[in-house]
């Protein structure tokens, strides 16, 4: 055998070693099981939130196998669904937050987490289906408990007759010792008796009812518990890591549910605003097309005004010519008449001078 001296060594050994693996646990999951590497370590030697030994679940919300616990912070015996095979990693978070695709990611992963939670609901649900029908057809606790009972009160009933007729037949023999133990062995039975009606009778007022949030049927059978059920106030069993797990998944289901409705209600306004964007761009663009059409067709118009001015041109410069040419003939011809004219006036004039001299010299 060990020395207790051996003992106590090997005892805080295991101590040491699991205080360590504590504090490196609690070191990987803040920091990352990398953290030795350092931030310009190859892609291939850093970890990821995308690889496989992450849990995607807890990068977005909570696991559902954090939601089952006992009040040490552990994985409750009763869990349906046991501990998690992954890592939980807050590094893995940040790094997440940090992505340029977080919302991609973050989407994808609550989507996988809100099919999870609803098959767990669903299962629960269809499990609590059953016994709500079980409780319909009369199968329950208390049923059984009085059937169990009446059972027992039944037979303590033929035991007291046995042992009376038994004690009687046993003095009309004579033998009044073994007469007396049997009427003793007959009070008790009959002792034992009337605790069975009691119970019975407690067993009677007993309810049985079934949990909306875990579905675990319950009764209500001490005093305490039906004066609060009278009350409204929860059953006990509301304290249980049972309980309280299914709490924090439909809670949890609620919560994914409504992010990923705001998320999706996000989207769409945002494909709406961006419609919006689009239609208003292209109303824009088909402004400015036909702007840009008109001014083509102004300067394709203006373009052939210029050419047909151009073309114009010189037909208009030769009319200008003709007609100047036209004019200096007017002008020359005019000239020549007025030439003329005077010349004829002046020939006109002499003549009459010649005249008239002449008409002078014959009458003196």
């Amino acid at each position: 055998h060990s020395s207790p001296r051996l003992i106590r060594q090997r005892n805080e050994s295991n101590s040491f070693l699991f205080e360590m693996n504590e504090q490196r646990a609690l070191l990987d999951s803040l920091l990352g099981t990398d953290r030795n590497a350092g931030q310009d370590a190859g892609k291939n030697k850093r970890q990821s939130f995308k690889d496989d030994d992450v849990c995607k679940f807890y990068l977005v919300g909570n696991c559902p196998h954090d939601m089952f616990v006992n009040q040490e912070g552990k994985t409750a015996v009763n869990s349906p669904i046991g501990p998690c095979k992954q890592q939980h990693s807050e590094a893995m978070r940040m790094r997440l937050a940090a992505d340029k695709d977080a919302s991609k990611y973050r989407r994808r992963y609550l989507t996988d987490l809100k099919v999870t939670l609803q098959r767990l609901v669903d299962e629960n649900d269809r499990k609590a289906r059953n016994v709500r029908q079980k409780l319909g057809a009369g199968i329950s606790c208390t049923s059984e408990t009085s059937d169990a009972v009446s059972g027992h009160i039944s037979a303590r009933e033929m035991l007291v007759s046995e042992k009376m007729e038994a004690a009687e037949k046993m003095a009309e023999e004579g033998n009044m010792e073994a007469s007396q133990d049997t009427m003793k062995e007959a009070e008790r039975l009959a002792h034992e008796k009337y605790r069975l009606s009691r119970l019975k009778e407690v067993a009677e007022a007993w309810v049985d009812d079934i949990c909306q949030v875990c579905g675990s049927q319950i009764s209500w059978r001490a005093v305490e518990e039906l004066e609060a059920r009278d009350r409204g106030r929860p059953h006990p069993h509301t304290m249980g890591s049972w309980h309280q797990g299914w709490a924090r998944v439909r809670d949890a289901l609620a919560h994914v549910t409504e992010e990923l409705q705001k998320s999706e209600n996000k989207a769409g306004k945002d494909g709406r605003d961006m419609g919006r964007r689009a239609s208003r761009s292209r109303e824009r663009a088909a402004v400015e097309r036909k702007e840009l059409e008109r001014r083509r067709h102004v300067d394709k118009s203006q373009t052939r005004d210029k050419r047909k001015e151009r073309e114009a041109e010189p037909e208009t410069r030769k009319d200008r010519e003709r007609a100047q040419r036209h004019v200096d003939r007017s002008k020359s011809s005019n000239r020549g008449r007025s030439k003329s004219k005077r010349k004829f006036n002046h020939s006109r004039r002499t003549k009459d001078k010649r005249s008239s001299s002449s008409s002078s010299s014959s009458s003196s």
